[in-house]
This record gives C-alpha cells, sequence and structure tokens, in this order.
C-alpha cells in the first residue's frame, strides 16, 4: 500500500525534481499550485521506489491519483496505485497523464487501461516575448483595448508590482469586490477555497516564488494577476482579476505584469479554459504557441 502524506512547504526541495523531471511545464506540475490549492484538493504525496506519487482526496467515491513521476517504466507505478486502491475499496482514475507516458503505458499494457482526452484542462502556452511586445496583427485587437484605456485613463492609472504584506488585505477585499460582482453575496463561501489559495499565495510568497502585479485607477484597485515561476524559464499565471466594467483593464494588467515581470521568462503557462466557451476563446485570443496534453487513465472495461 502506498503511504500518503499531507503536502508541507517543507517538502518543496525533495519532491520539485520529480515535478520537472520529463519536462512537462503543465500547471499542475508546480510545487506552487500544488500547495496553495493543498485543502481544496487534499493533495497527498507519497515516495516509493524512485516515483512520487501524488493523491487528490476530493472525489470521495472514486480515488483520484496523478500520473506517478519517475525515471522507471510506468508500468510498475500503475501497478502500485491499483494495489493501493483495492487496499481501499474503492475505484480509481488516474489524472494528468502526458501524451508519452499514455503512450508507454499502451504499448507496455495493451488494452488493460482506457484514456479519455481531457481538453477542458489542456493548459495554454504562450512566448513571453508575445504578451510582452503584442507585435503583429493577431495582437492588434488587444492593442486596441490597452489603447483605449490609456486615452480613457490618462494620468490617472499606474501599474505596481504586489507587495504582499502590504497588499494582502487589499488584494483579499478586492477578491471579494470581484466575486460578488460574479456571483453575488454568496462568493465568500462557495469560492473560499479560491480565497485560502490567494492567501496561501501571499502568505508564501517569496518560498513559493511568487510574483504579482496591480493596477490601480485613482489609487483603486481594478485589477491584480499572481504567478509562480517554475523551471526552465517558465512562469505560471495562477490568479489573473479584474474589473468587467472598465474597458481593457483585462488586457492591460496581463500587458503590464508581462511588461515588468517576464523579461527573464521564455514560456508563460495560462493554465486552462475549464471548457468555459468565453475564457477559451478569451485564451486563444493571445495566440498560444502549444497546449499541454492532458488525459485521463481508468482500468479498461472487461
Amino acid at each position: 500500500m502506498l503511504d500518503f502524506k499531507e503536502l508541507e512547504l517543507s517538502d518543496k526541495e525533495k519532491i520539485e525534481p520529480f515535478l520537472a523531471i520529463d519536462g512537462s511545464i503543465m500547471a499542475d506540475r508546480t510545487f506552487a499550485s500544488l500547495y496553495i490549492w493543498r485543502e481544496h484538493y487534499d493533495v497527498q504525496i507519497c515516495l516509493k521506489n524512485d516515483f512520487l506519487y501524488l493523491l487528490s482526496k476530493d472525489h470521495r467515491s472514486l480515488r483520484t491519483y496523478y500520473m506517478p513521476l519517475g525515471k522507471g517504466d510506468i508500468a510498475p507505478a500503475i501497478a502500485e496505485i491499483e494495489a493501493d486502491s483495492r487496499e481501499c475499496g474503492k475505484p480509481f482514475h488516474v489524472i494528468l497523464f502526458t501524451k508519452e507516458r499514455k503512450e508507454e503505458l499502451e504499448k507496455a499494457c495493451p488494452g488493460k487501461y482506457a484514456f479519455v482526452d481531457d481538453r477542458d484542462n489542456y493548459d495554454y502556452v504562450y512566448r513571453a516575448s508575445d504578451l510582452m511586445e503584442l507585435k503583429g496583427k493577431h495582437f492588434h485587437a488587444k492593442r486596441n483595448f490597452i489603447n483605449r484605456f490609456l486615452a480613457a485613463y490618462n494620468g490617472r492609472w499606474r501599474y505596481e508590482d504586489i507587495d504582499p504584506v502590504r497588499h494582502r488585505s487589499l488584494i483579499h477585499e478586492y477578491t471579494l469586490k470581484w466575486g460578488r460582482a460574479k456571483s453575488g453575496d454568496g462568493y465568500q463561501d462557495d469560492y473560499r477555497h479560491e480565497l485560502l489559495a490567494i492567501d496561501s499565495a501571499l502568505t508564501n510568497y517569496e518560498a513559493l516564488n511568487i510574483r504579482g502585479g496591480i493596477l490601480w485607477i485613482d489609487d483603486q484597485i481594478v485589477a491584480y494577476t499572481l504567478a509562480a515561476v517554475t523551471h526552465n524559464k517558465v512562469i505560471d499565471v495562477m490568479f489573473e482579476k479584474a474589473d468587467a466594467e472598465i474597458d481593457g483593464a483585462y488586457p492591460m494588467i496581463n500587458n503590464q505584469f508581462a511588461i515588468h515581470n517576464f523579461g527573464d521568462m521564455e514560456l508563460v503557462n495560462r493554465e486552462e479554459d475549464m471548457g468555459i466557451p468565453g475564457l477559451r476563446t478569451a485564451k486563444l485570443s493571445y495566440n498560444p504557441i502549444m497546449m499541454t496534453e492532458k488525459y485521463v487513465m481508468t482500468p479498461a472495461e472487461v
């Protein structure tokens, strides 16, 4: 049986080499993302036989494992997962399978497992320089939004990198305001895990290698973003919120944050669209250069 334990900040140095072992840059492989969402997804970890196993216990009737991470053959690692799920008496699935590991397992165990393409959870990846410069006809609409913002708020706006101590309570209050505009007074209850994740990112700002930026108009926050530097000059944008009624606020925070923070980066992961049509349109509008394919594995039906 796999001996799982809760994810702790002290695990960062130990498990980061496993998270980066195959070069995948999916957001789910960043320690920062795993850590700030650990309570929501009840993230558990186990190291055994040179593999990292991750368990998410948010599905109480179904064991949810992440694709095991290690340099060896994956078939024995999946056998460990099967044995663990049998011991617990629950069915299981394995999420976040890369295309390469999927093909490896299909070759090693033909017909034993079924895979589903998890398109709604593909991450969108961009060139950092594209988001900084917005050059060319593909970014014409974004430049127009920004120019309208600059004309409307000339002399009234400013950008500032986040100070996690000085700005923490302001960001919390703005997030509540943003949430109420989206979903009414129930936001604090319905999205309490998002508030906890944002608070965790600010609390552990340096330890998790977080960067953030705020857009102000007349000394009022109108947008902010939080991102984590991962590995190989990749930054993962975890949160981006802006006043929807302010024309250009989203493109402006996106571009200003990029200008101030992407100079030493090559790629930007802006995460998944969750199958939400408007979000998919917005993410595609920034012209991703690639998407991180993800698959869900289950035992094949006999």
